[in-house]
């Protein structure tokens, strides 16, 4: 299967209207990047792919980035130094704790969809969105191979 066929069309339309519906809550900025495959360990992986799309580029260091390799079933998320400085110290560990349970039920848009939600929720707290606000990165998921 080619990684770009993993989600129908229906369901890449929940999750760029998910990031939508967020963006429109918080200033902070929002993607999920999808593979196929994920040899290593996937937090250095995500790591590596938000420094690759500029996300740490962002006016306020507040970017995420959602990470999923489908063909090895590894998940992880970054969030920028603007937001670590923020959010409990365990919030990251409860977002994808909640993903995974979705994953683990075939459920891989809504529960892709519950985590930017619940993503954007606490970022909306120490990064309001403004209506200056521009949106700094594509909400198109990006593909790698």
């Amino acid at each position: 299967m080619y990684v770009a066929d993993f989600f129908s069309t229906e369901q890449q339309q929940q999750i760029r209207a998910a990031i939508e519906r967020m963006e429109h809550k918080t200033s902070g900025e929002i993607r999920l990047h999808v593979e196929s495959d994920c040899k290593g360990d996937p937090y250095e992986r995500v790591v590596h792919v938000f420094h690759r799309l500029h996300m740490h580029k962002t006016k306020h260091r507040n970017a995420v980035l959602f990470y999923l390799a489908i063909n090895h079933k590894k998940f992880a998320i970054v969030g920028d130094e603007g937001i670590h400085k923020s959010v409990p110290e365990n919030f990251w560990v409860t977002v994808k704790d909640h993903v995974i349970a979705q994953f683990k039920e075939g459920k891989f848009a809504e529960g892709i969809c519950e985590g930017i939600d619940m993503t954007g929720e606490m970022l909306k707290t120490y990064f309001p969105y403004n209506k200056s606000d521009k949106n700094q990165l594509s909400d198109e998921i990006s593909y790698g191979k």
